[in-house]
Formats: structure tokens, sequence, C-alpha cells
């Protein structure tokens, strides 16, 4: 049996020739650029279109599966989805920036997959590899394969959460040029959180530490 032309995995069977189509811009990160053949996942994602509900029109949209993050678990999964909508599969439950949080703090027992669509411009689930702990995790944050040290991870979203209290903006933080007047009023308190951010800066990890970073959570 081959290989996945895209994410490597071993189930290959549809032929990869009359899925992909010439607009396909990533072939650059196929793991098995040799193999003519897709997985059943890879096949299924890549020309998958389905109806979202908008509410802010109050109709029915045709959304592209490139444009959302994928939460995948046995017994949670994120989107949804229900009965056909003018012949194509109805999407919902798009998973939010805070179950995306809630899942990298509180990870679902393994195995598991998190997929993290930072620009909604493309294709991410092909790459997203499974994890098989909670504690040391692969995340797919867009076209980047990240591993996540969980107690690490918890220290470091931590301290951005608190940077965040403190009124710094999430640019701010990322960057380290802390405007004067939001910085005299903490001086005494921030350094010990900005000193746990530093060690991550220029990193994709402190990337997604602001994406998810929030301070209305629970």
């Amino acid at each position: 049996m081959a290989n996945c032309y895209l994410c490597g995995a071993a189930n290959a069977t549809k032929r990869r020739d009359t899925i992909l189509k010439t607009s396909f811009t990533n072939h650059n990160m196929a793991r098995c650029p040799d193999s003519d053949y897709l997985c059943e996942r890879c096949a299924w994602v890549i020309p998958l279109r389905c109806a979202y509900f908008n509410p802010a029109k109050g109709t029915y949209v045709k959304l592209f599966s490139r444009g959302w993050s994928w939460l995948l678990s046995a017994h949670e999964s994120y989107p949804k989805f229900g009965k056909l909508i003018e012949g194509l599969p109805e999407v919902t439950e798009l998973p939010t920036r805070a179950k995306i949080r809630e899942w990298l703090v509180n990870p679902p027992e393994p195995p598991f997959t998190i997929a993290i669509a930072e620009s909604g411009q493309k294709h991410i689930l092909p790459w997203a590899r499974e994890a098989q702990s909670r504690d040391c995790f692969p995340v797919q944050f867009e076209l980047d394969s990240l591993w996540v040290q969980r107690s690490q991870w918890l220290d470091l979203l931590q301290a951005f959460e608190q940077l965040m209290g403190m009124g710094f903006s999430k640019t701010e933080i990322v960057s380290g040029e802390y405007r004067p007047d939001r910085l005299m009023p903490v001086l005494s308190s921030y350094q010990q959180w900005d000193n746990i951010v530093q060690a991550w800066r220029g990193t994709r990890l402190l990337d997604l530490a602001s994406y998810v970073a929030t301070t209305t959570h629970d």
C-alpha cells in the first residue's frame, strides 16, 4: 500500500491527480513527493466544501475547509457536521480561540489532534500529527509543526496573560517594546513575567500564545 503524498500516512489509495487541482499551492509541503496517492483523510479534506449558517447574514454560505481549525479526539471533535444543505454537508461549531486555548491548556485523553488555522487561507489538517501524550504533544499551527511541552507552555501562557492583565497589548508583549506610560505603573512587578516571555521571543510558540491568550477566561 502506498504512502500518502501529502501527510505520509501508509494507507493511501486515492489518486492524487484526481483531487489536487493545479491551483493547489502547497506541493512543497508534501511528505512523500514521489507518491501518486492520497490517504482517505487528505482526499476528503482538500476538496471539502460545506454549508455554514452565517448569523450576520442570516443565511447559509459556502465555506471551504482550508478556512478553519480542527480539534479532533475520540470523544469530542470540532467542527461538527450535520445535515445536507443544498447538496453540501452542514458544518457547525467551528473551533473558537477560546476552545483552542482550552484544549492547549487541558488536552483530552490521547489520541487527539490540534490543527490551528492562523490565516484562514491554507489547508493545515493534512500535516497535523496525532498526539499520544498530554504532557508533550504536536500542534499544527498554520504550516508550522510545533511540539508543546505542557508544563513549559502553561508557564509561558500564564506570563503572557499576566502581562495582558497589566494593560500591555499583545504586540508589546511579543516585541518586548512596552509603552512607557503602561510600563511605569507596573515597573516593579512586570519583570518576573517578561523574563519568561523573553526566552521565547522570535519563536512560533510565542506566536501561538499570542493567538490564544485572553484575560477573560475563567
